[in-house]
């Protein structure tokens, strides 16, 4: 009898999912921090906008479509098995209102958030992306432009396509949508500078990130879902840069930790 055969069915679902999020952020940060490090035993310092597209290129680009594409390999699988596919009308239409239900659920849930963090006196901090682009506004731009290309496709391959189809496979639609949904929330967790702050910030996501599973879900499409997580997230770098651009610094610092959140 093998050792996969022996491991319960459910623990082994979440170890694989956990494992795949893990060696796809873990790693790709990693790889990031080492070639960093590399550059600058050459006496290159990369600047804030090549830093970050050192990121995007290392974690998204590389390690979050390598770690998706290996294990589509590993299963047998094909990229059309998983939704990769032109959607339909009615794959538009989700896509059009559940973007409107991203935006409309950041809004409320970051107010909420904002409330319970002024009673708790929990500190507001936005995502550390949002805090280097304050100084650089092109990286928002940038942000934008990355988010449709390739941070919404790579991350809704790895947890919409890889991670939630693993999960739904053996807990059935709600719980693999609901744990599916956590995961992808709370890895976002590192991004902020505090654990407070953290858990205010992705219980936001957790919602925004329900309406993309759902999505997925519903249509079976991965473009859907890719589409409607690149525009939520330019629709965010685009606020943050007319704010920056032409707003007042403070006033738009405290939007930005109070919407960004």
């Amino acid at each position: 009898m093998s050792i996969r055969s022996r491991i319960p069915g459910s623990l082994l679902a979440v170890g694989v999912a956990f494992g795949l999020a893990a060696l796809a952020y873990g790693g790709g940060n990693a790889a990031a921090y080492a070639v960093a490090r590399g550059l600058g035993l050459f006496g290159i310092d990369p600047t804030p906008r090549q830093g970050f597209v050192l990121s995007v290129l290392t974690l998204q680009l590389v390690f979050f479509t390598g770690v998706s594409l290996l294990y589509l390999r590993y299963r047998g699988l094909t990229p059309a098995d998983i939704g990769v596919r032109a959607p339909t009308l009615e794959g538009w239409i989700v896509l059009g209102v559940g973007f409107v239900s991203m935006i409309v659920l950041w809004l409320v849930g970051s107010i909420g958030s904002f409330v319970v963090g002024q009673r708790l006196g929990i500190e507001r901090e936005p995502q550390a992306i949002f805090d280097v682009a304050q100084q650089d506004p092109l990286i928002f731009v940038m942000l934008g432009v990355f988010s449709l290309l390739i941070v919404g496709p790579t991350e809704e391959l790895l947890f919409r396509g890889i991670i939630q189809t693993r999960l739904r496979e053996t807990f059935g639609v709600a719980a693999g949508i609901t744990l599916a949904t956590a995961l992808f929330a709370v890895i976002h967790l590192a991004g902020f500078g505090s654990i407070e702050a953290g858990l205010l910030g992705v219980s936001v996501l957790f919602f925004v990130g329900f309406v993309l599973a759902l999505s997925y879900e519903y249509t079976g499409n991965l473009v859907v879902v890719a589409l409607m997580h690149g525009l939520f997230n330019a629709t965010q770098a685009a606020m943050g840069y007319l704010g920056v651009r032409y707003g007042d610094p403070d006033a738009v610092a405290a939007a930005i930790g109070l919407l960004l959140l």
